[in-house]
Formats: C-alpha cells, structure tokens, sequence
C-alpha cells in the first residue's frame, strides 16, 4: 500500500517524464526522416539536372543539324546567284555576231576561264 501511495504522491512527475521520453522519441524520429527527406530530394535534383543536361545536348544537336542545313541552302543560294550571273553574261557574249562563226572574244574566254577556275569538284 505504501508503493502505490508513494505513486500518486509523484503521478504528476512520473507523467511528466514520460511525456518527456515520448517526446525525445518523436524527436529523434522526426530527425531522422527529415535526414531522409533531405537525401532523397538531393537525388532527385541530380536527377532532374541530368535530364535537362540530355535535353539540353539534344537540343544543341538539332540546333547543329539546323544551322548545317541553313548553311547549305545559303551557299547553294550564293552558287546560283553566281550561275544565272554567268549565264546572262554568256547569253549576252554569245549573241555577238563574232559568234556567228564559233570563234571566242576576250570576254567569253575570261567567261568560261572564271567557270574553269571555280572548285568544280563539287556540285553548285
């Protein structure tokens, strides 16, 4: 009888104190699931940063692939700019009458000199 006097005497503190625990307890729970949340958000960073990083590169890829594409339209432009010059050039120099008897004049040998000395290895 005296232990369970001596119990209600200190219920209040001996309540106390595990309230305490309980809350130390909980505590220690909440720090360790925070650490967990904390990992695991760094991870998906990472991997959101590797994502953007792939698409990032695909995008420069197709960028190059356009600007290659560009490129060859505006040199092809600039080629046929450079024919239909010439071709007025030897449409006007061959309506010559010295034509008439398949002989070639200082500006149609410079003409087709300047055709000759263009890189015909490769297609206008």
């Amino acid at each position: 009888m005296m232990q369970l006097y001596v119990i209600l005497k200190y219920w209040r503190a001996i309540i106390i104190g595990l309230l305490v625990f309980l809350l130390l307890i909980t505590l220690m729970l909440l720090n360790i699931k925070t650490g967990k949340l904390k990992d695991a958000e760094a991870k998906c960073h990472q991997r959101i940063q590797a994502i953007e990083q792939a698409q990032q590169k695909v995008l420069n890829e197709a960028n190059a692939k356009a600007n290659q594409a560009s490129d060859y339209e505006q040199l092809k432009s600039e080629r046929q700019a450079k024919v239909e010059s010439i071709t007025r050039t030897v449409q006007k120099i061959v309506e010559r009458p010295i034509y008439l008897n398949r002989c070639f004049d200082d500006d149609g040998v410079s003409a087709i000199n300047s055709l000759i000395s263009n890189d015909t290895s490769k297609p206008p």
